[in-house]
């Protein structure tokens, strides 16, 4: 079996061992891979770019949370727990070609980035103009995973809109990507940087030229 993605432990768990998986295979040279119950399917499936997403999510966030460490922030705990969060989407994304055993997500996770979102608000300015990636690598990185974020609720909607995915996967993405915002400020903030502000244009520079 080709490994495109890590296996969640709690697919490992049930399968009672530890899929081994070789630097190469070859097996996905045709454009094909498996999924977790042994289908075979083409590697542009909606169950692969969901999965794709949220793993590339999760690395990014792992990035910030790095540079975070680096500049000693306080929510460097709470980038780890999303991050384990998204493993369990994935395997309820692993999951979806088996709708009898589909993972149910606890909506507590999503009130959990709620409270958090309330937190460091209360810590920031009102966002009244339109922020733009910038102010600090751990700032901008928190960017970059708010963005990729969306890209990923995108992939699992049609997941969720044919049942094959529990919605509160979607329900989550969408609240992880204002939280991603919030805590991007609160870097650019901690680092003692000017949030990046975009600036329009004179209108008369708009004025196209006839």
């Amino acid at each position: 079996m080709e490994c495109d993605v890590p296996l969640p432990p709690l697919m490992e768990k049930e399968q009672n061992s530890t899929v081994a998986c070789t630097l190469f295979t070859r097996e996905g040279d045709d454009g094909w891979s498996v999924t977790s119950t042994g289908e075979k399917r083409p590697k542009d499936d909606r169950i692969f770019n969901a999965i794709g997403a949220t793993d590339e999510l999760s690395s990014y966030i792992g990035l910030a949370r790095e540079f975070a460490k680096d500049g000693e922030h306080t929510y460097t705990d709470k980038l780890k727990r999303i991050q384990c969060i998204l493993v369990d989407i994935s395997a309820s994304i692993l999951k979806s070609c088996q709708p009898e055993q589909q993972v149910q997500l606890s909506s507590r996770h999503t009130k959990d980035l709620e409270e958090w979102i309330e937190e460091y608000s209360r810590q920031l300015p009102p966002l009244e103009k339109y922020v733009i990636p910038g102010g600090g690598k751990a700032c901008t990185s928190l960017h970059v995973a708010r963005t990729i974020c969306r890209r990923a609720e995108r992939c699992v909607v049609p997941l969720v809109r044919n049942g094959e995915v529990d919605k509160e996967a979607q329900v989550y993405l969408n609240r992880l990507s204002d939280f991603l915002l919030t805590i991007s400020r609160f870097a650019c903030k901690i680092d003692k940087k000017n949030e990046s502000i975009y600036i329009p244009r004179p209108d008369e520079e708009l004025v196209s030229k006839t």
